[in-house]
């Protein structure tokens, strides 16, 4: 690896394994108020549920992993839990701990009804919840009922205006790296800028959709194609170091805008 052009060729394979264009897409992304809505959702159906349970269901066990406790007490944890989620819940954090121990209380409590009689009273009640808590399952990344290893995350629109943001700001960086890689022509220079100058301005167009709670699945879709041109471009040159490392930085925010959309390469 002695060779200049073969070291270079060797920080593309290492520095710049960023995110290509989408090619697996579940929907849109919800935004902070679609979420905060999912929430409000769920505090209003438990209540509903319970206020049609009778004295016998409310009184009877509840059995889970994390033991044994009435039914009646286990709505009021959750209703105690889905509190505290619609109040931790903001743009900069997506209280996915919270959001975690109330899919998880939920799943106990659907297991549970739904190994009781069909016509048990509440059962309409109980359906109507469980699908607002897979709603809410969803935009955490995960399913409902909650699977024993789940992963629940979600980057809340602050995270990913950041990211944005940042991606923007490194456009800049690795402009001014190009300008000063000797190794490029100047007509390589040039097509490096105007590209970087169009990913920038689309990464600010994600970064004010995002932050006004707008859908921009697409755009960012958009921003990644940009990504894997100027990805392209870079393994049939052979740009100094300084430059891959500055192309490389922009690695880390493009990973977690691309786990917000659920843009995968």
């Amino acid at each position: 690896m002695r060779n200049p052009r073969l070291q270079s060729l060797a920080l593309i394979s290492l520095l710049l394994l960023l995110p290509a264009p989408a090619r697996a897409q579940s929907g849109e992304r919800l935004s902070d108020n679609d979420v905060k809505q999912i929430i409000e959702a769920v505090d209003h159906g438990r209540d509903r549920f319970e206020d049609q349970l009778d004295g016998k269901v409310k009184n009877a066990t509840l059995r889970s992993p994390r033991g044994e406790t009435k039914v009646q007490d286990y709505l009021q944890d959750l209703q105690d839990n889905v509190k505290k989620l619609k109040e931790r819940f903001d743009t900069n954090y997506s209280a996915g701990a919270e959001a975690t121990t109330v899919l998880r209380q939920g799943s106990d409590i659907h297991n549970y009804f739904t190994a009781q009689s069909a016509d048990i009273k509440g059962r309409s009640e109980w359906d109507r919840l469980a699908l607002d808590l897979g709603r809410l399952a969803d935009a955490y990344g995960t399913t409902f009922p909650l699977p024993q290893d789940a992963a629940v995350r979600r980057i809340n629109d602050g995270e990913a205006a950041a990211k944005a943001e940042a991606i923007a700001k490194q456009a800049d960086v690795v402009k001014k790296a190009i300008g000063q890689d000797k190794t490029l022509a100047k007509t390589d220079r040039e097509a490096f800028n105007h590209d970087l100058d169009q990913l920038k301005k689309q990464a600010n167009t994600v970064k004010e959709r995002v932050s006004d709670s707008k859908p921009a699945t697409a755009e960012t879709r958009q921003l990644m194609a940009m990504v894997d041109k100027i990805n392209s471009s870079f393994q049939g040159k052979a740009p100094q170091p300084s430059t891959l490392a500055a192309w490389g930085g922009m690695r880390a925010s493009l990973d977690t805008l691309g786990q917000a959309y659920r843009i995968k390469p």
